[in-house]
């Protein structure tokens, strides 16, 4: 039978990317040679362009990322292929350690120099599933051990209505978006400017969350209402 973790290689591994339960040595070895091998030799020369600690750092093929002083990057994140990041404005992008993007991210902080974002910082631990759409207009905050599935959209932005109640060309309002710690959301969750959801927050595949919600809440629909309280993690 093959060793559970007991190496120092896999304490050290594990350290880095916590474990869910025994993974035999070999298993999880092989696991990360495969997936982690090529994306943390390209993490060694991101580490050169981006700052914070950014060890380990594992990056996927054909990432791309404007302004890549302004990202800031904790240990053993990870940046799948395929992402493209803009992180354009004063406050930048911050990724605390354990963060995952999975592959097909789109972070935007800004699409032209006269209005830069305010600012995303996402925090230890948390986890965003592919094909995620980040547009940082204004400020994003996701909280610690977050759990993301695929598609989930986030804007913080939104235009202004004119006084025949037609939405502006050139004038927006940005009042931003918090996610608390532990929140959970669902596959295609869309989360729009001004929302606030609370700690351990539980949202719906496909709800289009326009409001915001308190700690413990479990939501969903379209858009999205209060079904309960939250039975998801605390």
């Amino acid at each position: 039978m093959a060793s559970k973790m007991s190496s120092p290689l896999t304490s050290l591994l594990s350290r880095f990317r916590p474990q869910q339960g025994d993974v035999p040595a070999k298993a999880l070895i092989g696991w990360y040679a495969r997936k982690g091998l090529g994306s943390g030799i390209r993490g060694l020369f991101w580490k050169l362009r981006v700052r914070g600690d950014a060890f380990p750092f594992f990056v996927g093929k054909r990432v791309t990322v404007a302004y890549a002083r302004q990202l800031r990057v904790g240990k053993a994140c990870v940046i799948g292929a395929n992402s493209t990041i803009n992180a354009f404005g004063p406050p930048g992008i911050e990724f605390g350690d354990r963060v995952t993007l999975r592959e097909g991210a789109w972070i935007q902080c800004a699409s032209h120099p006269s209005s830069p974002g305010e600012g995303l910082r996402i925090d230890a631990g948390t986890y965003i599933g592919p094909g995620a759409v980040i547009g940082v207009g204004g400020r994003i905050h996701i909280g610690v051990g977050c759990q993301f599935g695929a598609g989930v959209t986030l804007i913080a932005e939104n235009h202004a209505m004119d006084d025949e109640g037609r939405p502006s060309s050139h004038e927006v309002i940005r009042r931003g978006i918090v996610i608390g710690d532990h929140c959970w959301l669902g596959h295609r969750v869309t989360v729009l400017d001004g929302v606030s959801l609370g700690e351990g927050c539980v949202v719906g595949a496909g709800a289009v969350v326009t409001r915001s919600f308190p700690a413990g809440s479990r939501v969903a629909g379209v858009p999205a209402r209060l079904l309960g309280p939250s039975t998801g993690p605390k």
